[in-house]
């Protein structure tokens, strides 16, 4: 299968550490519920801020979202064949290279992954090329997931 039907990619903005993870929370829920496998690789780990949010909160998934994996590397088991989702956050350099890693090794197989891609709005690059990076799909804000048209 070509790479171009094996991977969907989506972008995210966020101003803070608590804004992704609160923008995050919800969507992680709603695809936990769907049986979504999901991997978290952030440069600077949130873990600590879900936790506190989810324990905050009255969330009937809230053991499943604490045994999602948190790494800010690729291992051999955060691949399979199997539908899966990586949520990806850190330096511009960071998400590229997490997006290539992930990207060659799915690029001969058949299957469906999605990459979400997580830009701090203050980080140096300029975001705005983003909007029309033909290689996204979709954007996710506090309201949920929205296809670009």
């Amino acid at each position: 299968m070509k790479i171009e039907n094996c991977i969907e990619r989506t972008y995210c903005l966020y101003a803070s550490e608590w804004h992704l993870t609160v923008m995050l929370l919800p969507f992680i829920s709603k695809k936990l519920y769907e049986k979504n496998r999901i991997y978290m690789k952030f440069e600077n780990s949130i873990e600590d801020k879900m936790n506190k949010l989810t324990d905050r909160l009255k969330i009937k998934n809230k053991n499943e979202i604490k045994d999602i994996k948190w790494s800010s590397e690729l291992n051999d088991e955060d691949y399979s064949m199997n539908e899966k989702m990586y949520i990806v956050a850190g330096s511009d350099q960071y998400i590229e290279e997490m997006n290539q890693s992930i990207i060659e090794y799915y690029k001969n197989k058949d299957c469906k992954v999605k990459i979400i891609n997580c830009f701090d709005i203050f980080a140096d690059k300029e975001k705005h090329n983003l909007i029309i990076d033909k290689t996204y799909v979709s954007t996710l804000t506090t309201r949920g997931e929205s296809a670009i048209s």
